[in-house]
């Protein structure tokens, strides 16, 4: 008895540890036969300062911690991830009760455009547009910038993510 609850719990720690997890190994078609990506440093067509960096760099935090794929430099990579982060678009969430022009919640939505290159060919295998959005508080309490800077880099974060996302999920 005591040998099928040791073997019961075992089983049970195994299942219950691995909830969640993910290693990686799920492609699309488009990305069958890649094994390294190179991101290059994304254009920015927005008036946001270094939006273009926050999106760079959470694309390659999204690559490797998704682990289907491995960075490579530029000269050994498989495939090259560029892109442009092509809009930031403000929108009203919650509009304060006592003034309807004024806005207690902001939406800031970031567009970005991307395409995966193959660098043996040069030609394009996936490319794409996602938008994902961050949000903060408008008052007068907290410093509204520092607010929507980290409202800006949520938002990138998502978005980089969406962009792993498609390039995994079959």
């Amino acid at each position: 008895m005591k040998k099928v609850s040791l073997v019961a719990t075992t089983m049970l720690a195994l299942v219950l540890g691995s909830c969640g997890y993910h290693v990686g190994g799920l492609r699309n078609a488009a990305m069958k036969d890649v094994e390294t990506v190179c991101v290059n440093m994304f254009e920015n067509r927005t008036t946001q300062a270094m939006v273009s960096m926050l999106v760079t760099t959470a694309l390659t935090d999204a690559i490797q911690r998704d682990g289907t794929f491995r960075l490579a430099s530029p000269t050994a990579a498989d495939v090259r991830i560029e892109g442009m982060v092509k809009d930031i678009a403000a929108s009203s969430l919650i509009t304060n009760p006592d003034d309807s022009y004024l806005s207690s919640e902001i939406g800031l939505r970031v567009y970005v455009d991307y395409k995966v290159i193959d660098c043996r060919t040069n030609k394009v295998i996936s490319s794409g547009t996602v938008d994902e959005e961050g949000s903060f508080f408008n008052d007068d309490a907290g410093n509204i910038q520092s607010a929507r800077d980290a409202a800006i880099s949520y938002a990138s974060r998502k978005a980089a993510t969406s962009i792993v996302n498609r390039l995994t999920i079959p």
